[in-house]
């Protein structure tokens, strides 16, 4: 029991606030997420996860008028482009059936929007061995889909 608490848990441990925001070129901006919420935001939390195969950076940032407006960002390196582009398949095969999908061109090698037009909007790209995916759960009037694309692409580029 103690080694699946440990499992679920580890991913977290390495998360903390901090002012620091990503790897090099892959970070995701304050007012990158200030232009995709629609709205002034705090950085809640971020943090760098090592893995075997390349490293993970997670961030969290939240809307002033509500906690349940949020934006998640994880970038994703790993060791090879095989292995990213499993990955980025099996995020796009779970979620192409579904209603409010779209693929998305000029964003990456590949990428995709999902959205269920109320609660959520999420794009995740794809580019070598490098994945992204921005999540803003949930949305509201001020939120920018537009813009959401937008920095998806600008991150993506900035390899």
């Amino acid at each position: 029991m103690k080694s699946l608490i440990l499992l679920i848990l580890l991913p977290f441990i390495h998360f903390s606030k901090t002012k620091e925001i990503g790897f090099g070129g892959h970070k995701l901006t304050l007012q990158e997420a200030e232009r995709i919420l629609g709205e002034t935001c705090e950085l809640k939390e971020s943090g760098n996860e090592s893995k075997n195969d390349g490293h993970k950076y997670m961030s969290t940032h939240i809307g002033q008028s509500s906690a349940n407006h949020a934006l998640y960002f994880i970038f994703e390196s790993y060791e090879n482009e095989l292995s990213a582009k499993k990955t980025f398949e099996d995020f796009r095969l779970s979620n192409q059936s579904l209603r409010g999908f779209e693929t998305i061109e000029n964003i990456g090698n590949e990428a995709f929007f999902h959205t269920d037009k109320e609660n959520f909007g999420l794009i995740i790209a794809c580019k070598g061995n490098e994945i992204i995916r921005l999540k803003v759960n949930k949305l509201n009037g001020k939120t920018s889909i537009s813009e959401l694309k937008k920095v998806a692409a600008d991150i993506i580029a900035r390899t």
